[in-house]
């Protein structure tokens, strides 16, 4: 009864008054009228909290990562072509050995980026195996949220961050190329 009192009716940001939906099938599977609690004891349920809590704590500390690799290899590259312009490319031997690097570098770092985002899904799928567990509701708030959108969102940020680090080290060859 409390669910129903607390679902909200069409075209209202407010919950309505309680009303009795035993006339009409209004079953949504996204927002459920009824609560099916989970059947699991409290210290399953329990080790279940703690492994989401985890996997969560872990896609964050991922998605810091990536952000933290494509930052480090940008200030490497700024590093690099400043020192580049302030010998004015003297040694060229130096120069070549400086470009390399930049190049080892994006490579490392676009495998840096796949690696996080294997394990950024990994712990997605832990989760989804998690919450399965629980209640009605917390299948249906999991699925207010589509999982091709998130996973669209996540890879599109994932393309555009190997496109930044590797026309980044295109744009320094650019640079490099006529000192060697």
């Amino acid at each position: 009864m409390v669910a129903r009192e607390l679902r909200s009716t069409p075209g209202s940001a407010k919950p309505g008054p309680p009303h009795d939906d035993r006339d009409g099938d209004n079953d949504d599977p996204l927002n459920p009228v009824d609560n099916t609690p989970s059947e699991l004891d409290e210290s399953t349920h329990a080790e279940f909290i703690a492994v989401y809590n985890d996997a969560s704590a872990n896609i964050r500390f991922a998605k810091e990562q990536q952000w933290r690799t494509v930052l480090y290899f940008t200030i490497g590259v700024i590093a690099v072509t400043t020192y580049g312009e302030v010998s004015r490319w003297a040694d060229s031997k130096l120069t070549f050995f400086l470009l390399a690097l930049v190049w080892l570098f994006s490579v490392m770092s676009v495998l840096i980026l796949l690696s996080l985002q294997w394990w950024q899904g990994a712990e997605q799928d832990k989760i989804a195996y998690i919450t399965s567990k629980w209640s009605s509701f917390t299948t249906a708030a999991r699925r207010r949220k589509s999982k091709v959108v998130s996973d669209l969102q996540r890879y599109g940020m994932l393309v555009s961050m190997i496109l930044y680090l590797e026309l980044t080290t295109i744009a320094v060859t650019r640079v490099f190329w006529p000192y060697l």
